[in-house]
């Protein structure tokens, strides 16, 4: 196996272009150790660490920006992240074990695009943007469409993740990351569901609403069907149990060792109804009735 430690994002994108497929990226290695040790080992391993500039956190007008090589640790302990993306900070505060947060970073979980994966609901909802390089350019891209499968992106195998763009939600906006696993925080989500609402100017109605799913498709998806289903209604019971099961419905889960596609779907309608209600007492403190 070759070893390349680039100090440019132009070094680390020539090796790429040179190695392809047999190229694993990494950051925090939290994964790709596991898979070198229990998987098979890739022709070639591009430690990107070294490349200055790629783990900050900082504001840009209306929109928080930062580097792949910022840990979880790095976002879970930021007082601007907690402040200004609190649906985020939620999901890395619920990230595995407090040595894999500080070793693992945003830009390691967004590539390995695991359908579990705790921060990419959250993104979803909070409509963020990567910036991603490639040797012919550059380009940014909403992860609406970044993901494309379980561990496939529109990176390829010669593209790297130079930046992640999230805006901030808008004035009287609200939300929750909740996750359902077999161990609660240390172990990955058996469903992940991020909710994030803006009330109109009287709190008596939902301007607007975003919901993201994890865990229950081939890549984390936005529940489309539910925000449309939601959006300019006043939150009331009835209405909070039909979103929650029109959510469900619009999930696609799987069958595998740590739960069956039913539970799942259970899940996903259990937590949509408390993020709707959790969001909604945050914004309008009142209770769905």
């Amino acid at each position: 196996m070759d070893y390349f430690e680039p100090k440019t994002i132009t070094e680390a994108l020539s090796v790429l272009a040179k190695y392809g497929e047999h190229a694993n990226v990494i950051a925090g290695g939290t994964d790709v150790m596991v898979d070198m040790k229990y998987k098979e080992e890739p022709g070639c391993l591009v430690n990107i660490k070294k490349i200055p500039g790629l783990d900050t956190i900082q504001e840009n007008g209306a929109s928080l920006q930062m580097g792949p090589l910022v840990t979880i640790r790095d976002i879970e302990t930021s007082r601007l992240v907690r402040e200004r993306l609190p649906l985020l900070w939620e999901s890395c505060h619920q990230f595995a074990s407090l040595q894999i947060r500080n070793t693992a970073t945003i830009g390691g979980n967004i590539c390995r695009a695991s359908p579990s994966g705790e921060t990419l609901a959250p993104l979803l909802a909070l409509e963020a943007k990567a910036k991603l390089a490639f040797r012919d350019g550059e380009k940014t891209e909403a992860f609406i469409s970044f993901f494309q499968g379980p561990g496939k992106t529109s990176l390829g195998s010669k593209g790297l993740l130079t930046e992640i763009e999230i805006p901030y939600p808008p004035k009287g906006s609200h939300g929750v990351y909740l996750k359902h696993a077999v161990r609660g925080a240390m172990d990955i989500a058996m469903v992940g569901v991020a909710v994030l609402i803006t009330a109109d100017a009287g709190n008596s109605s939902l301007q607007d609403v975003r919901i993201a799913l994890g865990a229950v498709a081939p890549t984390p998806i936005r529940a489309t069907k539910t925000e449309a289903l939601l959006r300019g209604r006043s939150l009331t019971a009835a209405l909070v149990k039909e979103a929650a099961t029109l959510a469900a419905s619009e999930s696609s889960p799987i069958t595998d060792q740590r739960s069956s596609a039913e539970y799942r779907g259970w899940i996903v309608e259990a937590l949509t109804r408390r993020g709707l209600e959790q969001s909604w007492k945050a914004a309008s403190g009142k209770e769905v009735v």
